[in-house]
């Protein structure tokens, strides 16, 4: 997977810590199976340039951690609304930026070209009205 974004290490890090938080089941595929990740540039294109280096770094550091440190950061992540100190404040942007970015790769209904099952979107059956007129 290429992204014109992020680099080679960036999309790995972004797939480990995707892993982590979409693992999978007998009924839905894992963050990686999916193959969201062929349409990130879809999403970051859109965000400021410092933003998407920023991002890329933090992302690229996720890919050299061991699974253990990186699932030890998201339990982090979800209890961060406890911690009212500069940590908790760092933790909980981290975690509304990485599961916004993770989830929404996960339920847009575009997964990459190899994936041959349902979309999740679909799989919690998802329908999107259209506006009355």
């Amino acid at each position: 997977m290429a992204s014109e974004y992020l680099s080679k290490s960036a999309i790995k890090g972004l797939s480990k810590i995707g892993d982590i938080l979409i693992p999978g089941d007998d009924e839905f595929p894992s963050f990686s199976q999916y193959g969201g990740l062929d349409h990130v540039d879809d999403l970051v294109s859109y965000a400021p340039r410092q933003d998407i280096q920023d991002l890329g770094m933090v992302l690229s550091i996720f890919s050299f951690l061991p699974r253990t440190w990186l699932t030890f950061l998201v339990r982090k992540m979800s209890v961060a609304h406890t911690n009212n100190g500069p940590l908790g404040s760092l933790l909980r942007q981290l975690n509304m930026g990485i599961r916004g970015l993770v989830f929404s790769l996960y339920y847009a209904p575009k997964g990459d070209q190899g994936y041959t099952g349902e979309d999740p979107v679909h799989m919690v059956g998802f329908k999107l009205n259209k506006a009355r007129e």
